[in-house]
């Protein structure tokens, strides 16, 4: 909500709570791509990291589907950096999914949001306690600085309301 008041456009949130990304990649063709976005904003891989189950290996193979089958209808592909976490496990594998996004990202031609930095608490490296309601999904304020943080790269982009792209 908060981007689109930013941008002055409409946004479609296709995220489920809970879903790991293999089963973002099941899904994404018939509930992302059939909307024909100009752009669509990839923000995976918590889930895997907290299911503990799902190694690093099938995280990477899925966030590179995504953004194959992004790509193959032209859409811009924007990766999503995950917030942080107050679980010291899944945290210390989402650093290294952080890490391999923002190297993947520039040799791709893919766009980062950060959505991490805008959680974190730099004394603990986890996120925020005034910014959650349980140690992983932000409060009403931590949302709407992810949405901030969203509309400023789509912004920059040409995705406000007085910089439509592809027609969108």
């Amino acid at each position: 909500a908060e981007a689109e008041a930013l941008l002055g456009r409409p946004i479609v949130n296709r995220g489920v709570n809970g879903e790991a990304s293999f089963d973002m990649v099941a899904r994404v063709k018939e509930d992302v791509l059939s909307l024909q976005p100009a752009c669509v904003v990839i923000l995976a891989g918590s889930n895997d990291a907290l299911r503990g189950g799902v190694r690093w290996a099938e995280t990477e193979t899925s966030l590179l589907a995504l953004a194959a089958a992004v790509e193959e209808v032209g859409a811009q592909v924007v990766f999503g950096l995950p917030p942080a976490l107050d679980d010291p496990a899944a945290e210390e594998r989402l650093k290294r999914q952080r890490a391999w996004i923002k190297e993947e990202a520039p040799r791709r031609g893919w766009t980062l949001i950060d959505f991490f930095t805008p959680l974190l608490d730099p004394a603990t490296g986890r996120i925020r306690s005034q910014l959650t309601v349980d140690g992983v999904h932000p409060t009403r304020e931590g949302y709407r600085r992810m949405g901030q943080a969203a509309a400023e790269v789509l912004a920059g982009l040409g995705f406000g309301s007085s910089g439509a792209q592809k027609g969108k």
